[in-house]
Parts: C-alpha cells; sequence; structure tokens
C-alpha cells in the first residue's frame, strides 16, 4: 500500500489533518486502531462537556426556588445518562467516518509501528510506504507513586467519565484542569469532592492571574468540593471498611473512590521511533522543528505528542497547517499564546494571548481593563452574577495583547478575543464596535472601556 500521506492516530489532529490532506487531492491513508475521535471526542473533551452540561440542571434546578420556580427534587438515572452521553460520543464518531470516507480517505484499522525509510508496519501483517508520515497518537494520562489505575479503588479520567458509580466521598489527586471539571461534574451529582494538588496553587502550569484563579476557587468552594494546595498524596490503604488516601504532612482522608488526574503524557512509547530516527525532547515530547518536521526525513508530528497545550484545537490547528504546507502553501503554525483555552469548572475559565501578570513580569507597559458579571444585566437574568471579563493591552499602540474571562459560557466568550488578539485589533475597535444588548459579550465591550478610561457602566479607576 503506497500513499502520499499516511496518518498514525485518529484524534482530532489526525483526522482533521487527513481530511485536509484529501482535499488537497493526496492520496491519504489513516491509521487507527480504536476509535476514531481519539481521547477527546471518545474520553476527554466531548464526554466531560456532555456530562458537564447534564449535570449543570441539577444546579439550577435547586435553585430556581429563588426565581419563583419549583421543582421535585431531580433524580439521577445514572445508566440512562451514561448511555445519553455515549450517544452525544457515538453521533460524532459516525460522523467523523462518513467524512474521512466522502473525503476519500483510506481508512486502516491497525496498530501501526515505524520501520524507517517511510514505511509502516502494520499489526495486520501489512506495510505502508508513503512520502510523508504523520504522528497523531495523543497523549496518555499520568501514574504516580503509590497509584495506580490497575488499582481497586483508583479512577482515571476513563473510569470516572464512564458514569457508572456515585461515590458518597471522592478524592480528587491533580488541581488541574481535568481534575476540577471532573470534581465540579461529581459534586454537582451528590459526591462529597475533595481535591489534592501537590503545587501551591491549582491551575498552577497555567498563564492565569491570580484575579483569574481566586475567582475559580471562590466558585469551586462555594460548591461544596474542599481544596488542598501543596498536599502530597502518598498512597492509600484499606481501613474500617473503607478506602484511605495517605498524606505526606496530613491525616487521611476516607473515601470511596480515588480520581487520579495528575496530568498526561505523550503517547509514543509503541510506535518503534528508534527504528526511524524520530528523537525525543528532554521532556519526553516529539522533538520538531517550526515546520513540525522530526529528527526523520519525511516524518511529522502534531498534538500531544509534541511541545506546547495539550489541546484538540491546537492538535487540529496544526493537523490543518501540516497538510498545506504538503500541498506546496506556507501557512504558519500556530502561535501557542493565540490558541484559546477552556476549562468547564463552575464558574467557566477562558483564557487567550498573555496574561497581566505575565506581561509586567516581562517589563512592559499595559493598559488593564475589567468588568464584572454582576453588572450585566443579561447576566443577571441568568442568574449568572459571579465572574468577570479582564482585557490587556499594550500601553503604546492600544493592542489587545489577551483576555481572561472568568464566568457563565465563558467558553463561548472567548472566541471574539482571540481573532482580536490574532489579528492585533485595538482596545478602540473593540469598544467602538456595537455589541448588542442585553447579552454576556458586552462585558468584552465594557471591559475595553474600562482599560481606556471611559467605562460607562463601571467606575473609572
Amino acid at each position: 500500500m503506497t500513499y502520499d500521506v499516511t496518518i498514525i492516530g485518529g484524534g482530532p489532529g489526525g483526522y482533521v489533518c487527513a481530511i485536509r490532506c484529501a482535499q488537497h487531492g493526496l492520496g491519504t491513508a489513516l491509521v487507527e486502531a480504536e476509535t476514531l475521535g481519539g481521547v477527546c471526542l471518545n474520553w476527554g473533551c466531548i464526554p466531560t462537556k456532555a456530562l458537564y452540561a447534564a449535570t449543570k440542571l441539577l444546579e439550577r434546578a435547586a435553585s430556581a426556588d429563588e426565581m419563583g420556580l419549583a421543582f421535585e427534587p431531580p433524580h439521577v438515572n445514572l445508566s440512562r445518562l451514561a448511555a445519553w452521553k455515549d450517544g452525544v460520543v457515538t453521533r460524532l464518531t459516525d460522523g467523523i467516518g462518513t467524512l474521512l470516507e466522502k473525503n476519500g480517505v483510506e481508512v486502516v484499522r491497525a496498530h501501526a509501528r515505524l520501520a524507517g525509510g517511510g514505511r509502516v508496519d502494520l499489526s495486520s501483517g501489512s506495510t505502508i510506504e508513503a512520502d510523508r508520515i504523520v504522528l497523531a497518537t495523543g497523549s496518555l494520562p499520568i501514574e504516580i507513586p503509590g497509584f495506580s489505575f490497575a488499582d481497586e479503588p483508583v479512577w482515571s479520567s476513563d473510569d470516572a467519565l464512564a458514569v457508572q458509580e456515585v461515590p458518597e466521598d471522592l478524592v480528587v489527586i491533580g488541581g488541574g484542569v481535568i481534575g476540577l471539571e471532573l470534581a465540579t461534574i461529581y459534586r454537582r451529582l451528590g459526591s462529597r469532592v475533595t481535591v489534592v494538588e501537590l503545587l501551591p496553587e491549582i491551575l498552577d502550569v497555567l498563564d492565569l492571574d491570580r484575579r483569574t484563579v481566586g475567582a475559580v476557587k471562590r466558585g469551586i468552594k462555594a460548591q461544596g468540593i474542599e481544596l488542598r494546595t501543596r498536599t502530597k498524596a502518598a498512597g492509600f490503604e484499606r481501613a474500617d471498611g473503607r478506602w484511605r488516601v495517605l498524606l505526606a504532612d496530613a491525616d487521611p482522608i476516607a473515601c470511596d473512590r480515588i480520581l487520579l488526574a495528575v496530568g498526561r503524557r505523550p503517547n509514543s512509547s509503541d510506535l518503534a521511533l528508534d527504528a526511524a530516527g524520530v528523537d525525543l525532547d528532554e521532556r519526553g515530547f516529539v522533538a520538531v522543528d517550526e515546520r513540525l518536521s522530526t529528527s526523520a526525513d519525511g516524518v511529522f508530528a502534531i498534538g500531544d505528542l509534541v511541545p506546547g497545550p495539550m489541546l484538540a484545537h491546537k492538535a487540529s490547528a496544526e493537523g490543518v497547517a501540516l497538510a498545506d504546507r504538503f500541498a506546496g502553501e506556507e501557512p504558519a503554525v500556530p502561535d501557542w499564546d493565540g490558541i484559546p483555552q477552556a476549562i468547564f469548572t463552575d464558574p467557566e475559565i477562558a483564557s487567550v494571548g498573555v496574561s497581566e501578570s505575565r506581561v509586567r513580569g516581562e517589563g512592559r507597559d499595559v493598559l488593564v481593563g475589567r468588568f464584572p458579571y454582576a453588572a450585566l444585566g443579561k447576566a443577571l437574568g441568568m442568574r449568572e452574577d459571579a465572574g468577570f471579563f479582564q482585557v490587556v493591552a499594550d500601553a503604546n499602540d492600544h493592542r489587545l495583547l489577551g483576555a481572561q474571562i472568568v464566568g457563565a459560557d465563558a467558553s463561548d466568550l472567548i472566541s471574539e478575543v482571540a481573532v482580536a488578539v490574532r489579528t492585533g485589533l485595538t482596545l478602540e475597535q473593540i469598544a467602538e464596535t456595537v455589541h448588542p444588548h442585553p447579552t454576556l459579550p458586552e462585558g468584552l465591550k465594557e471591559a475595553s472601556e474600562a482599560a481606556l478610561g471611559r467605562a460607562i457602566h463601571a467606575i473609572n479607576r
């Protein structure tokens, strides 16, 4: 089997790259041993957000009496909830299969290993030859000493997303994105949740301002989730009929399940990278240059395998850029700062560009504007008045450098800012653009006005 391009991995980087390659008229094969869509669609982004949306209804029903609406206490049918979530996933995976077929991509169901010289050996016994090979195998969850996913009480994110039970007490090890999103979901389902984080702060590895993290912490604690930072989980034991998480410098925490969510690592161990001469960097990522080329001629890598934020949309953008380059175009690889990120805690967080603290740390003069959700009529009517908009711009030319939004629908609202950061729009251009009223996006306009010192619906400072 000979192709112009062979892509290993059918996740959001691989299948998108395959479709764009085929659109350019390149003979394209996509090798995937499991379900199309990868971790994101099957065991990550999509099922998490489906459960987030479903459990949000529980929260709204519980507080609806403040608006004069009364509901009977809702009952959660876990099997139906899981089936609904799985239905969302299946609909999307089936859609990907159709898109690949209609675009003329050959889907090969097998495990793949590099054989060098443009060859890929398949678990079926066949070999593929290609002018270009793209590695897009994503990432795997990390284990830490004292905890293994093979241990009876320990859940991976995959286990948690199966929603087969609601533990009375759940300990989440890891205060990053995955840990906090799943902590939110299980707290809404009725679990008592404790989050244990080794670092001094939750979400510590992200470029978020202290004000943003503080607002999220207040929201998490308001839900009844206990946060323990600067705390090391050392192992677990069985005592008095329950599991106990052992802490290095504190009393154990009794629980029914332990969710291990301390991060992810590149899924590159079974690709025979050495045989093909593909080098790794000091952190275990596939080393690539600015064109996403590896150290092996004709071999490229994208997504979670390479340095940068482990985000599905980052992988997709790299896949498209790579395919366009194969076709003779010269697109720029997406700038990491220009890639927006959304975190589905309660309240939501979304950010793009650089933070205020990072820019000031670089010694640059900036203008910063903030506007609270509590001053938006739409937010008050939604009973979603927690949070704020914050914009950061260059003090000299007023170009938008970044923004952070904490509050309802932040994940949707950040896209306008992403366009502004990428295209170099100014505070004036955002502020002078008429935004519909009453809506949440007005908060971005108002924050831009505040940065310019001419706020209407907030006190200028």
